[in-house]
C-alpha cells in the first residue's frame, strides 16, 4: 500500500514513501496489504460509463480548478526524508488563492513548492495549514499572478459522498498532467488504512473507499461527482488491486471556512486513538444489548461504535483511566458514534474537561478528560546540524509505538552519530549525563559540547525501547553550525536561527596509556611493533570525488612518537577534508590532523598533538628502505578478532603491481604500486599489521586497498615509499612532491613486440632484468597536465632518463625531477620525448555550495578517466531535497555557463551564481558525463540552501576556510 505522490527525477530515488512492510499487515479492518509477490486482480471489463456528455462537460469544467504540484522538502522531518516529488491539489477559494491537497504532500517538516495550471502557468505556493493527524493541508498562492487563465474553484461536498456514486478522480496519476480515471465509492465507513510502521498514518477518521487503479502523482487529486463538486480527496491505494481511499471532507470543510473567516483552526486531543467497529465486535467487548438497542434507535444507519485502540502513556486519557478496548457512550451526556461528532465536541473544548461514558466489559464507567491542544502536541521547530535533524517526538511516531508524548527524535543521525544506523528512528535519552526530555533540552546540552571532545550520549531505537544504546559522539564545531527552524505559516518559511556554540573551556590533561604487549617469542624483535598500532577514525563532511561514505576506520601505526606522527591507508583518508580521530592503546581518543595525502600510492600521514598524551610505552617503528625479496622472513604483528595483538610468521612470496580497475563515478584509486605478497594465505585473514625484518625494523605495511565502493584486497605497501615524505614532516617541513600525471600498466613482452618493440631491444630488456620480463604501458594520461601534450594511452615505455623502466617503482623519479626524458615505443617506432612533471597541489582546495549542489575543479581521477574536460567546474554530488535535485542536476555533469555566462572555472562559476536572486530562475548549460549537453532552468531557494564556499587554509584548524568566517 503506498500513497499515490508521484517522485520528479527517477535518476536519484528517495525511500518510497508509505512503504509497505513485508511481512504484509493487516490494517484495522482485517484486511491484508498486499505484497509484491501476490498478482494483481484480474479486471474483464471497466465500469460502464454513465453520461458521458454529463460528465465530459463536468470534467472539462473542472481544468481550470485542478494544479500540478512540484515541490521539495528540503530538510528531513519525522518520517519524511528530504526528497522532491510532484503531486496534485485543486482551488477551493479562487480569491484568496488556496489549494487543498494531502499532509503528507505538504508534510510536518519545510516546504518549497509551486503549483502548475492548467494552461502551464507557474507560481509559487506556501503552505498555511497542515493538520496534525488528518491527510489534508492547504497551500497559498496569489492569485494576481495568473494572467491568462480564470481560475476555477471546486467547491467542497462532504454531505454528497454516498455509496454507490460515480466519482471521477482528476490529478496527475504516474506524473501524467491531468489524467481522469473513473471509480464509483462503495464504502464511506472505513476505518484508516494502515501504511505501516515510521511512516505517516491517518487517525480518528472514516474513509470512503472506491475501486479504481492510480498510482504516484494522484495525490491530492479532488474526487468528483457528476456535478462537478468535490466528495473526496484522494489520499492513498493498494497499488496491486483496484481499491483506493478516500479522505472525506466533512473536517476540511471546516478549516477552510475558519481559514477564510481568518481565525484559527482549533483542534482538540485526549492523546485516545479510536477505531469503529461493527456491533458484532462491539458485542464481544462487552458491549451490553440495551445498549446495541438504544444506538441502533437512535441511529438505525449506524452499523457499529467508536472503540478505544490507543491511550498514550502520560496523555489525558490515560490519567483519566481510559482503556483500550473501552466503547465509547457519551462524551457529554451526548452519544457519540461518529468521529466528525467526537472531534467537533473536542476542538470545541480544548483546554476543558469532559465527561467521558465508556462500556468496559459490560460495565458504564464515568471518566473526565482534560482535553489538549492538539497543535501544541504536534512538532513545529527542529534543529539542523552536520546532516543531523532533531525534533521533539511527534504526534504520529507516538501513536505507532504507544509512547509518552515526550522526548526528541532523530529524524537523521548525520555526521553527529555517522556510526548508527537511524532507518529504525531513534530517540535521545541524554547527553552527557543530562535527561533529554525535549528539543529546548538538547540544544542546551549540545551549545556546552566541546570541539572534538568525547561526550557519552544514550539513546534507543523507537522500535525497541527496552534496549539502550550508549556512544560517545564528537562535534567538530567547523562543520556543524547549529540552526533552529521554526514553523512560520504566515509565510510559508521556517525561520531559521544560528545557535552559536559556547562549548565549556577544556583544560587538556595529559592521560597515561598502556600499550598491549605481544609476548609470543615467535615474534622476536618485531613484538615492539604491536606497541605502535593505534585506530584511526575518519568522518567526512562532505561527500565528494564520487566518495558517499560518511564515516571510515582502520588501524594505523605510529611513525614518529614525539610528533604524533601517524601513517594510515587511503581507504581509510579517501579526500583531504576530514575530522580525524585517533585511539591509543584502546582508551585514549585524540583529535589529529591531515598532514599528507598521497596522490597514487595507498597511504596519509596524520598528526596528534603528543602534550594530550602522559605516561604511556609507546613504540616508535623504524622503516625500513630496503625493498623486500622473495623468501625473505617476514614477522606480521596484527590484530586477531578478539583486539589482542598476535604474531604471524610468513615469507615474502611475490612483489607485483596493484591492478585496480576505474570506478563510476570516478573517486580515488590506488595506481602506480608495487605490493608485497606473503606465503601464508592467513595473512588475507588480517586487515592491517606491521611486517617486521628479523632486526624489528618495518618493511611493510599490510593494509587493506580499496577495490569498488564495498569490496577491498589485503596486500602490502612497502615502507620506502613512505619515507620521503615523513623524513621532510620530521624536519619540520611540507612535504612536496611533483607528478608524471600517467597511469601505467604492466604489458608482457610478447605484446610489446606485437606493438614493435625490436628484437635489439627485447634481449637488452631481457638481460637487464631477467627475474621480470615486462614493460610497462600509459593506460591513461590526466588531462590537462603537461604529460598530456606529449604522451598518449597505449604508449609502452621503454626507459626514464636512459635508464630502463624494469619496476613500476623506477617512476619514483618523477616526484624530484622537473622534466623526464622518456623513449617510448608508439605506431611501432621507438620515440623521445621530454615530459615535464608538474607539482602536487595536495588536491581539492575549493568547493561552492550552491542549490543543495557541490561543485569542485575537476580531480586527479576524474581527469585520468575522461577523454575531455568541457569545462572547470564539475557538479560532484546533489543534496536530495534541494533544488538541484528538483530541477534535474545530477552529479558528475559539467557546467559551462550560467545565465549566459561561461563558466570556465571555479571562480567565475562561484562569481556567476552569487548574482543569480533568491527565488528566480538561473538558466545552466551542463555537459553530461558522457558528453549530452542540456540546458537546465533551476530556482534559487537561499532560505534553506544558501551559496556557500570552503577553501583550502592551513590557517585554520581543521585546513579548511569557510565563507560564513568571514
Amino acid at each position: 500500500m503506498e500513497s499515490s505522490s508521484s517522485q520528479s527525477n527517477a535518476g536519484m530515488p528517495p525511500p518510497i514513501k508509505r512503504q509497505r512492510t513485508n511481512p504484509p499487515l493487516t490494517d484495522h479492518e482485517g484486511d491484508t496489504v498486499m505484497g509484491e509477490h501476490m498478482a494483481p486482480p484480474l479486471i474483464s471489463e471497466v465500469t460502464a460509463i454513465q453520461d458521458v456528455p454529463k460528465w465530459q462537460e463536468t470534467t472539462e469544467a473542472s481544468f481550470n480548478g485542478i494544479v500540478a504540484i512540484r515541490f521539495t522538502q528540503p530538510i528531513a522531518f519525522d518520517t519524511d526524508p528530504a526528497w522532491t516529488m510532484v503531486a496534485t491539489g485543486f482551488i477551493v477559494d479562487a480569491q484568496r488563492g488556496i489549494i487543498l491537497t494531502n499532509r503528507h504532500v505538504v508534510g510536518g517538516g519545510p516546504f518549497v513548492g509551486e503549483a502548475v495550471m492548467h494552461d502551464h502557468e507557474v507560481v509559487e505556493v506556501q503552505t498555511i495549514y497542515r493538520d496534525p493527524i488528518h491527510d489534508f493541508g492547504f497551500l497559498r498562492f496569489d492569485p494576481s499572478k495568473i494572467k491568462y487563465m480564470k481560475l476555477v474553484e471546486i467547491p467542497l461536498a462532504p454531505e454528497h459522498a454516498r455509496v454507490g456514486i460515480d466519482v471521477r478522480i482528476i490529478g496527475n496519476d504516474a506524473g501524467e498532467k491531468l489524467s481522469i480515471l473513473a471509480g464509483s465509492i462503495s464504502r464511506i465507513d472505513r476505518n484508516v488504512p494502515s501504511y505501516g510502521y515510521m511512516t505517516y498514518n491517518d487517525l480518528n477518521s472514516f474513509y470512503l473507499q472506491s475501486a479504481s487503479f492510480l498510482s504516484g502523482g494522484s495525490s491530492g487529486s479532488p474526487v468528483i461527482d457528476i456535478e462537478g463538486r468535490a466528495v473526496g480527496l484522494q489520499a492513498g491505494g493498494r497499488t496491486h488491486e483496484a481499491t483506493n481511499y478516500f479522505f472525506p471532507l466533512d473536517r476540511v470543510k471546516r478549516a477552510l471556512e475558519l481559514i477564510q473567516q481568518g481565525y484559527p483552526v482549533l483542534r482538540g486531543s485526549i492523546q485516545t486513538r479510536f477505531i469503529y467497529n461493527a456491533f458484532d465486535v462491539a458485542q464481544k467487548l462487552g458491549l451490553p444489548e440495551e445498549i446495541e438497542a438504544m444506538v441502533r434507535r437512535m441511529r438505525p444507519n449506524d452499523i457499529g461504535m467508536l472503540v478505544v485502540a490507543t491511550v498514550l502513556p502520560e496523555g489525558p486519557g490515560a490519567k483519566a483511566g481510559l482503556e483500550e478496548g473501552d466503547i465509547l457512550l457519551k462524551i457529554n451526556g451526548e452519544v457519540i458514534t461518529h468521529f466528525v461528532a467526537l472531534e467537533d465536541l473536542l476542538d470545541n473544548n480544548i483546554g476543558r474537561s469532559i465527561a467521558v461514558t465508556v462500556i468496559r466489559g459490560g460495565e458504564t464507567i464515568e471518566a473526565n478528560v482534560t482535553v489538549q491542544d492538539m497543535h501544541a502536541l504536534t512538532p513545529s521547530r527542529l534543529v539542523s546540524f552536520g546532516g543531523c535533524v532533531v525534533h521533539d517526538l511527534s504526534y504520529q511516531l507516538a501513536y505507532s509505538y504507544t509512547l509518552p508524548l515526550r522526548g526528541v527524535f532523530m529524524t537523521s543521525t548525520g555526521k553527529f552519530m555517522p556510526f548508527y544506523d537511524d532507518s529504525d528512528g531513534v530517540i535521545v535519552d541524554s547527553i552527557d549525563d543530562k535527561p533529554v526530555n525535549n528539543l529546548d533540552d538538547f540544544v542546551a546540552v549540545l551549545r556546552t559540547i566541546p570541539d572534538h571532545e568525547p561526550l557519552p550520549i544514550v539513546t534507543y531505537s523507537i522500535s525497541d525501547v527496552h534496549t539502550k544504546r550508549g556512544d560517545v559522539v564528537r562535534v567538530s564545531h567547523q562543520w556543524n553550525t547549529i540552526r533552529m527552524y521554526t514553523r512560520n505559516d504566515n509565510t510559508g518559511l521556517w525561520d531559521c536561527q544560528k545557535i552559536d556554540m559556547c562549548p565549556r573551556p577544556v583544560n587538556i590533561s595529559p592521560v597515561n596509556v598502556r600499550f598491549p604487549t605481544l609476548s609470543d617469542p615467535r615474534a622476536g624483535k618485531a613484538a615492539e611493533l604491536a606497541k605502535t598500532i593505534v585506530t584511526v577514525f575518519c568522518v567526512l563532511p562532505v561527500p565528494i570525488e564520487g566518495i558517499s561514505k560518511e564515516y571510515l576506520s582502520d588501524y594505523g601505526f605510529i611513525a614518529d612518537v614525539a610528533r604524533g606522527l601517524v601513517v594510515v591507508g587511503r581507504r581509510t583518508i579517501p579526500l583531504n577534508i576530514c575530522d580525524l580521530y585517533i585511539v591509543l592503546a584502546g582508551s585514549l581518543m585524540v583529535p589529529a590532523k591531515l598532514r599528507f595525502l598521497h596522490p597514487t600510492h595507498n597511504f596519509a600521514i596524520i598528526q596528534y598533538d603528543p602534550k594530550r598524551v602522559g605516561d604511556n610505552n609507546a613504540y616508535q617503528a623504524t622503516l625500513s628502505s630496503r625493498l623486500p625479496r622473495q623468501g625473505d622472513a617476514a614477522h606480521m604483528v596484527t590484530f586477531n578478532s578478539l583486539g589482542n595483538p598476535m604474531c604471524l610468521n610468513t615469507v615474502v612470496s611475490d612483489l607485483a603491481e596493484i591492478l585496480i580497475a576505474a570506478r563510476f563515478p570516478p573517486r580515488w584509486r590506488c595506481i602506480n604500486t608495487e605490493t608485497v605478497h606473503f606465503e601464508s594465505k592467513l595473512a588475507g585473514d588480517f586487515r592491517f599489521g606491521l611486517v617486521g625484518d628479523e632486526n624489528g625494523h618495518v618493511q611493510t605495511i599490510w593494509m587493506p586497498f580499496m577495490r569498488s565502493h564495498k569490496v577491498t584486497a589485503a596486500a602490502g605497501l612497502p615502507t620506502r615509499v613512505i619515507l620521503p615524505m615523513l623524513e621532510a614532516l620530521q624536519q619540520g617541513q611540507t612535504p612536496s612532491m611533483r607528478r608524471l600525471n600517467i597511469e601505467v600498466k604492466p604489458v608482457s613482452l610478447t605484446n610489446a613486440r606485437a606493438c614493435g618493440l625490436s628484437l635489439s631491444r627485447l634481449d637488452e630488456i631481457q638481460q637487464a632484468n631477467p627475474d621480470r620480463c615486462v614493460l610497462f604501458r600509459i593506460e591513461a594520461v590526466e588531462l590537462l597536465s603537461k604529460a598530456h601534450e606529449v604522451l598518449r594511452p597505449l604508449d609502452i615505455i621503454i626507459s626514464i632518463n636512459g635508464k630502463l623502466m624494469q619496476r613500476i617503482d623506477d617512476l619514483d623519479q618523477q616526484y624530484t625531477n622537473t622534466s623526464l626524458e622518456l623513449v617510448i615505443l608508439r605506431d611501432k617506432q621507438e620515440k623521445t620525448v621530454v615530459v615535464e612533471t608538474t607539482e602536487y597541489d595536495g588536491g581539492t582546495r575549493k568547493l561552492v555550495f550552491w542549490c543543495g549542489a557541490v561543485f569542485q575543479a575537476p580531480y586527479t581521477a576524474l581527469l585520468l578517466q575522461s577523454s575531455k574536460v568541457p569545462s572547470g567546474v564539475y557538479c560532484s554530488n546533489v543534496a536530495t531535497g534541494s533544488p538541484a535535485q528538483q530541477y534535474e542536476l545530477a552529479p558528475t555533469y559539467w557546467i559551462t555557463s550560467v545565465n549566459g555566462i561561461n563558466t570556465p572555472d571555479l571562480d567565475s562559476f562561484e562569481r556567476a551564481v552569487r548574482t543569480c536572486p533568491d527565488n528566480t530562475y538561473v538558466r545552466v548549460k551542463t555537459i553530461s558525463y558522457d558528453s549530452e549537453p542540456s540546458v537546465l532552468s533551476i530556482r534559487t531557494c537561499y532560505h534553506y540552501w544558501p551559496t556557500s564556499t570552503l577553501s583550502k587554509d592551513a590557517a585554520f584548524e581543521s585546513n579548511w576556510k569557510s565563507s560564513e568566517d568571514d
